[in-house]
């Protein structure tokens, strides 16, 4: 996978994700479809966006275990 690939979430790592964060919509779930926005050496930023709006649902570093290109 490389900058600007469109990925889907195939599954999340323990309970990354159980506590609040309310500067995000939501936080990411099994299925849904972004975008990488950076490459690091162990892990992704991924990015969410509504279609419709352009608006940011999540933004999120991923574990490449995590994630399945579409």
């Amino acid at each position: 996978m490389k900058q600007y690939d469109a990925v889907r979430v195939a599954t999340i790592r323990d309970d990354r994700f159980a506590r609040e964060r309310p500067q995000f919509q939501r936080h990411p779930q099994v299925g849904d479809v972004g975008t990488i926005l950076e490459v690091y050496s162990d892990a992704f930023e991924v990015e969410c966006s509504d279609p419709s709006t352009g608006v940011t649902v999540w933004l999120e570093a991923m574990f490449p275990d995590e994630l399945q290109s579409t």
